[in-house]
């Protein structure tokens, strides 16, 4: 009994032995397999698998695709061909094409169900397509439905495709029923009939659109809704407009703030940072209804049309105030709504001023951006205050010096250009003098003398034009007196010139040397080298001989003027540094 029992145990133990070794060389096998090779057969594996996905986008989704355009062409090719041999009756060919549509949806249901999304959305896509050219075959070509029974169907089928596009996250569905819902009206011609009537049609649309955009977050629907709004706008506007009617200018403003509003909605509620397409959005809403809105207030307002323009601008500068306070994360936000009003209100300027004051109140905004910087501490700002610099500029260089047609007094060039000349250069200086308070790095300390040059050219080209002026002006009075030439008054005029330009050139040396700034004392030192060049090159060919002598004269005791304030304070200026930045 108890050898019988050892026995069993034996070979009981025997088979777990060779059990065991059995696993351990399976287990053995598996860990000997080197790593390299399998690293080579999944890089080898990659361009397969790159591949398989090129080729099942290809013959899975754009054959699905052009299938499906294709039997929609043959469609259309039967319901013609049925009409042209008179197979089919009129009604018979639009149920049919009803009846395709509606099983292209079920089919598409199907497929989509069944996991199958792309081609079920494919299938999707053409019935809606189907379904909104047999209705509107039914309205335009065969007169079986009245207008409002097919724009009631086209809303019903725009519904449908919403809806399938949200239950089935679709969004090539839905950007095919947002297109066939902004169609539906010039479809039906309903466009030139009733303007209130497509406004309101459009407002609902867009309620809807902006909706569906807000719930599954997409935001490109929000893009194509704006765009096909303003075109129906405009469209309806260029075509149907009513002078005596308000009722556009209320559904444009309707539009605006309902974009605005999304805008808002989504980059400051929910705490989403604006990229490019959102930025692009509220500029192009910006200037879309300041342009049309503009026409109407011109037509009926064109007395006070330089005000609308403050009144949007005024909206803008509290909208990016606020913005900027209290959503401190997306300060590119707040600056596109600050950039927009300072747009607004550059614009206005020109509306409501047309003298030669235009450039004055745009010196005025350019100074006010160019401290504002200083206090958000946004470069942007600054540059945005010298472009409407440069602006003012460029417009206060056209304004002439004096009226051909006046008669010569001596106030004759203490006119309206003179004087604007003069308040931008103050404003100009005030903008300086605060600057230099304001420096604080280095970057503030290159825009600082970037000014001070740009200051000091404005000085030399207005004195120089009105110096010219004055003797051109006399000149063309006087041309008649035989006792003083047009070349004597040439000599003057340039003799000024050089004198204003000498002291001009001397009074920066002065000023470097009194303010301790090199930057001005080099830039003096240069425009000196321009008036010697000018006295040598110029006045010495071109001068009378008394105005030669004078040039000279004065050009001599500048230069040694100039040379002993170097001598006597040249231990200074080897010690000095440039102008740093206040702390």
């Amino acid at each position: 009994m108890f050898e019988r029992t050892y026995r069993d145990l034996r070979k009981t133990s025997q088979a777990l032995i060779e059990r065991i070794e059995a696993l351990e060389g399976r287990s053995s096998i598996s860990l000997e397999v080197p790593s390299a090779p399998k690293t080579q057969f999944m890089k080898k594996s990659l361009p397969k698998k790159e591949s398989r996905l090129s080729e099942e986008k290809l013959a899975g989704t754009w054959f699905n695709r052009l299938g499906i355009f294709a039997i929609m062409l043959a469609v259309v090719f039967f319901l013609k061909w049925s009409f042209d041999n008179h197979i089919i009756g009129e009604l018979g060919r639009i149920v049919i094409g009803i009846f395709i549509g509606i099983g292209f949806l079920g089919a598409g249901e199907l497929f989509q169900h069944k996991k199958f999304l792309r081609y079920g959305q494919g299938f999707t896509g053409g019935g809606i397509a189907i379904l909104y050219f047999s209705i509107f075959s039914a309205f335009a070509f065969y007169e079986l439905i009245s207008q409002s029974v097919a724009f009631l169907l086209m809303i019903l089928i725009t519904t449908v495709a919403s809806l399938l596009a949200i239950r089935n996250d679709s969004v090539a569905v839905g950007i095919l029923g947002l297109v066939g819902g902004f169609a539906t009206p010039f479809l039906l011609n309903n466009s030139s009939s009733n303007q209130i009537a497509l406004l309101s049609y459009v407002s609902i649309l867009n309620l809807g659109v902006i909706g569906v955009a807000f719930y599954k977050k997409w935001s490109l629907f929000n893009y194509l809704s704006f765009f096909f709004t303003y075109l129906t706008y405009a469209l309806s506007h260029f075509a149907l407009r009513d002078p005596a009617a308000i009722w556009p200018f209320i559904f444009l403003s309707f539009y605006f703030l309902t974009y605005l509003g999304v805008t808002l909605g989504r980059n400051v509620r929910l705490s989403e940072k604006a990229n490019g397409a959102d930025l692009i959005l509220i500029l192009a809403n910006a200037g879309v209804y300041f342009l049309f809105s503009l026409n109407f207030i011109n037509r009926y307002f064109s007395d006070i049309k330089g005000y609308w323009p403050v009144v949007l601008g005024i909206v803008y500068l509290l909208l990016g105030h606020w913005i900027y306070r209290y959503h401190e994360k997306d300060k590119t936000l707040a600056l596109t709504f600050l950039g927009i009003a300072a747009g607004f209100i550059t614009l206005a300027l020109p509306l409501q001023i047309t003298s030669s004051w235009l450039s004055v109140a745009w010196t005025i905004e350019a100074a006010i951006l160019i401290l504002l910087s200083f206090k958000m501490d946004e470069i942007r700002v600054r540059y945005a205050g010298y472009l409407v610099l440069c602006l003012a500029l460029l417009r206060l260089s056209k304004e002439p010096f004096y009226d051909a047609h006046s008669v010569l007094t001596p106030w004759n060039f203490l006119n309206n250009t003179t004087l604007a000349y003069l308040f931008v250069l103050g404003i100009i200086g005030v903008l300086l003098a605060f600057f230099y308070r304001l420096t604080k790095t280095p970057e503030d300390n290159s825009h600082f003398f970037g000014l001070t040059i740009l200051f000091n050219l404005l000085i030399v080209y207005f004195f120089t034009r009105e110096i010219t002026a004055y003797y051109d002006y006399q000149t063309f009075s006087h041309h008649a007196q035989e006792n003083y030439s047009y070349f004597a008054y040439q000599s003057a005029s340039n003799t000024a010139i050089s004198l204003f330009w000498g002291i001009h050139a001397t009074t920066l040396v002065i000023l470097g040397f009194w303010r301790r700034i090199k930057e001005i004392r080099w830039f003096g030192l240069g425009y000196l080298s321009v008036v010697i060049l000018k006295v040598f090159f110029v006045d010495l060919s071109s001068l009378s001989t008394p105005y030669r002598i004078l040039s000279f004269v004065v050009l001599g005791v500048i230069l040694l003027g100039v040379s002993w304030l170097y001598q006597r304070y040249k231990y200074q200026i080897l010690g000095e540094v440039s102008h740093e930045p206040k702390e």
